[in-house]
Protein backbone atom coordinates (compact mmCIF):
# COMPACT_ATOMS: atom_id res chain seq x y z
CA UNK A 1 0.00 0.00 0.00
CA UNK A 2 1.60 3.49 -0.85
CA UNK A 3 1.97 5.77 1.63
CA UNK A 4 -0.85 8.76 0.18
CA UNK A 5 -3.06 5.74 0.40
CA UNK A 6 -2.25 4.85 3.79
CA UNK A 7 -2.79 8.78 5.42
CA UNK A 8 -6.00 8.81 3.25
CA UNK A 9 -7.10 5.93 4.66
CA UNK A 10 -6.10 7.39 8.18
CA UNK A 11 -7.43 10.64 7.69
CA UNK A 12 -11.02 8.72 6.93
CA UNK A 13 -10.80 6.83 10.16
CA UNK A 14 -9.95 9.85 12.09
CA UNK A 15 -12.88 11.71 10.52
CA UNK A 16 -15.41 8.45 11.07
CA UNK A 17 -13.74 8.34 14.62
CA UNK A 18 -14.56 12.44 15.38
CA UNK A 19 -18.01 11.91 13.74
CA UNK A 20 -18.71 9.16 16.21
CA UNK A 21 -17.70 11.30 19.41
CA UNK A 22 -19.79 14.17 18.23
CA UNK A 23 -23.12 11.59 17.89
CA UNK A 24 -22.22 10.09 21.39
CA UNK A 25 -21.87 14.18 22.79
CA UNK A 26 -25.31 15.22 21.47
CA UNK A 27 -27.21 11.92 22.15
CA UNK A 28 -25.60 12.35 25.74
CA UNK A 29 -26.94 16.16 25.44
CA UNK A 30 -30.21 15.21 24.67
CA UNK A 31 -30.57 12.57 27.28
CA UNK A 32 -29.57 15.71 30.03
CA UNK A 33 -32.03 17.72 28.69
CA UNK A 34 -34.71 14.89 28.88
CA UNK A 35 -33.58 14.53 32.39
CA UNK A 36 -33.89 18.18 33.27
CA UNK A 37 -37.03 18.93 31.89
CA UNK A 38 -38.52 15.62 33.77
CA UNK A 39 -36.33 17.19 36.76
CA UNK A 40 -38.63 20.44 36.31
CA UNK A 41 -41.59 19.04 35.80
CA UNK A 42 -41.83 17.24 39.04
CA UNK A 43 -40.44 20.26 41.05
CA UNK A 44 -43.12 22.21 39.53
CA UNK A 45 -45.65 19.09 41.13
CA UNK A 46 -44.00 19.53 44.17
CA UNK A 47 -44.08 23.35 44.49
CA UNK A 48 -47.90 23.38 44.14
CA UNK A 49 -48.35 20.84 46.79
CA UNK A 50 -45.87 22.61 49.32
CA UNK A 51 -47.14 25.01 52.07
CA UNK A 52 -45.58 28.62 51.69
CA UNK A 53 -43.09 27.84 54.18
CA UNK A 54 -41.55 25.01 51.79
CA UNK A 55 -42.14 27.42 48.84
CA UNK A 56 -40.01 29.83 50.33
CA UNK A 57 -37.17 27.07 51.28
CA UNK A 58 -37.33 25.72 47.35
CA UNK A 59 -36.70 29.04 46.39
CA UNK A 60 -34.02 29.65 48.75
CA UNK A 61 -32.12 26.70 46.46
CA UNK A 62 -32.07 29.10 43.79
CA UNK A 63 -29.66 31.15 45.36
CA UNK A 64 -25.85 29.45 44.70
CA UNK A 65 -26.71 29.39 40.86
CA UNK A 66 -25.42 31.38 38.68
CA UNK A 67 -27.26 35.02 37.83
CA UNK A 68 -28.92 33.10 34.42
CA UNK A 69 -29.75 30.25 35.74
CA UNK A 70 -30.96 31.89 38.92
CA UNK A 71 -33.43 34.40 37.48
CA UNK A 72 -34.88 31.73 35.32
CA UNK A 73 -35.67 29.40 38.02
CA UNK A 74 -37.22 32.56 40.16
CA UNK A 75 -39.14 33.56 36.88
CA UNK A 76 -40.54 30.03 36.92
CA UNK A 77 -41.61 30.42 40.48
CA UNK A 78 -43.44 33.68 39.63
CA UNK A 79 -45.55 31.91 37.16
CA UNK A 80 -46.26 29.21 39.21
CA UNK A 81 -47.47 31.57 41.79
CA UNK A 82 -49.19 33.60 39.50
CA UNK A 83 -50.77 30.27 37.99
CA UNK A 84 -51.88 29.44 41.71
CA UNK A 85 -53.26 32.84 41.79
CA UNK A 86 -55.32 32.82 38.86
CA UNK A 87 -55.54 30.29 36.58
CA UNK A 88 -57.06 32.01 33.53
CA UNK A 89 -54.77 34.84 33.85
CA UNK A 90 -51.52 32.83 33.96
CA UNK A 91 -52.67 31.14 30.29
CA UNK A 92 -53.18 34.53 28.77
CA UNK A 93 -49.42 35.03 30.18
CA UNK A 94 -48.25 32.54 27.54
CA UNK A 95 -49.81 34.14 24.97
CA UNK A 96 -48.74 37.53 24.05
CA UNK A 97 -51.86 40.04 23.17
CA UNK A 98 -50.44 41.30 20.21
CA UNK A 99 -50.71 37.76 18.87
CA UNK A 100 -54.57 37.10 19.80
CA UNK A 101 -56.42 39.54 17.30
CA UNK A 102 -53.70 38.72 14.48
CA UNK A 103 -54.67 35.08 14.30
CA UNK A 104 -58.53 36.20 14.94
CA UNK A 105 -58.59 37.46 11.33
CA UNK A 106 -56.61 35.12 9.88
CA UNK A 107 -58.20 33.96 6.42
CA UNK A 108 -59.08 30.52 6.35
CA UNK A 109 -58.20 27.76 3.22
CA UNK A 110 -60.52 25.73 2.17
CA UNK A 111 -57.75 23.87 0.50
CA UNK A 112 -56.45 22.32 3.42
Amino acid sequence: MSSARLEKQVEKLEAELKEKKAQISRERRKERGGQLVALGIMVEVAFKGLTPEGKAKLRGWAEPLDARNKQRVLAAFERLGLEERAPESAAQMREPESLTPVRAHLPVSSGN
